[in-house]
């Protein structure tokens, strides 16, 4: 069956479930009560409850830990192959549920008959609501007491406050498990590493996601580059722009990956082209990605940044442009300014190691000190 992340039919019947939640994130307990419901009803609608996002939609739940904006994404598309699951959103305040709860509960009825065919709407289907969020479980058993139409089912006790625990641990492994796949990516550790240009940057990503078994998303500038026909002298704002945004979304592609364990690792990022455009882009052209930068930077979260610093020899690869080897030191310079005005500053580690072997053992152990992460064991 063909999956649809946008569009779903709406449910038929005259028996439906909803099942009321932060799904912050969805959990196999939660999964298996959803399925346990499909199982016994015409269809299961699911209600994102959820406190309204930040302004500007990138910051994270206080409560919860992760926007409604991607939970809502990730649900749709953890149940977009099964047409009798239909995942909503209802956008509510922690006083709505008891200062004005019939207007929320309007509302909620609502968001549920939007998910049900018109023609079952009208044949009046009875709709049994549970629910792992205690105060919505209240709200509604005072609110409903004796309608025909609309129950309250069993409390789903003790998957809310699992949930808050996930987000208050998001790197604890011993979670992972328990995790549903789409939701992974905003639990992973992003190890990120940059440098200025020869210094050995995918060579180690490359051997570090092997020794870890890891999704790895290499550099793009490269692949943008020969795609367009354009030299690294050559590149404009409007070429930067598309840089920077396909690069996140290769990232984003490591983070959504089936090979994701719980780590991935990037090489380069947002900074490191933001530096390439302070290096050699003029002022006022530069200063039209701001925003860009702003926005991407913001949104990478990396939890450990690896810097490696020009201390090997510039090497010509038929690729790189000859005449920045002189200036890699100042590139250097500059990126080390990004990191520490970017709000990662605190996740810096500097490999300034003579050998390579050093370096690549220092990246192992310091990554292990910092995420608890280990190379694949050797037997």
């Amino acid at each position: 069956m063909p999956s649809c992340n946008l569009s779903t039919a709406p449910l038929a019947g005259s028996r439906f479930a909803v099942l009321v939640s932060r799904f912050s994130p969805l959990h196999a307990g939660l999964e298996r009560r959803i399925y346990d419901l499909a199982s016994n009803y015409d269809g299961v609608i699911l209600v994102l409850a959820s406190r309204p996002d930040p302004a500007d939609g990138i910051g994270l739940d206080s409560l919860t830990g992760l926007s409604a904006r991607n939970r809502y994404r990730y649900l749709r598309e953890a149940f977009n192959d099964d047409p009798a699951i239909s995942p909503k959103k209802l956008i509510w305040s922690d006083t709505e549920t008891s200062a004005d709860a019939p207007a929320w509960i309007k509302q909620l009825k609502d968001v549920v008959r939007s998910a049900i065919d018109p023609a079952s709407v009208a044949a009046k289907p009875t709709f049994t609501v549970v629910t792992d969020i205690r105060d919505v479980d209240r709200a509604l058993r005072n609110a409903w007491d004796g309608d025909d139409h609309w129950s309250v089912g069993e409390f789903v006790d003790g998957s809310d406050e699992l949930q808050r625990t996930i987000c208050a641990a998001p790197h604890n492994r011993a979670y992972w498990p328990v995790i549903n796949h789409t939701f992974r990516r905003e639990f992973t550790t992003i190890v990120l590493v940059v440098g200025s240009a020869s210094v050995g940057k995918t060579t180690m990503v490359t051997r570090l996601s092997k020794l870890f078994d890891a999704p790895i998303a290499v550099e793009y500038a490269r692949e943008f580059e020969e795609a367009r026909n354009v030299d690294d002298d050559e590149l404009t704002a409007f070429d930067y722009q598309r840089l920077i945004l396909s690069k996140f979304a290769q990232n984003e592609q490591a983070l959504a990956s089936d090979a994701n364990h719980g780590i991935v690792f990037l090489d380069t990022d947002a900074m490191v082209t933001k530096t390439y455009v302070e290096r050699y882009l003029p002022p006022e052209e530069a200063a039209r990605l701001d925003s860009t930068f702003d926005m991407v930077i913001r949104q990478e979260r990396p939890d450990l940044v690896l810097v490696i610093p020009p201390v090997t020899e510039y090497v010509d690869d038929g690729f790189r442009a000859m005449q920045w080897a002189s200036d890699r030191y100042r590139f250097h310079e500059t990126l080390m300014k990004v990191l520490n005005e970017s709000p990662y500053a605190d996740r810096v580690v500097m490999l300034d190691d003579r050998t390579f072997a050093e370096r690549d053992a220092h990246a192992i152990r310091v990554i292990g000190e910092k995420t608890g992460f280990e190379p694949r064991p050797v037997r």
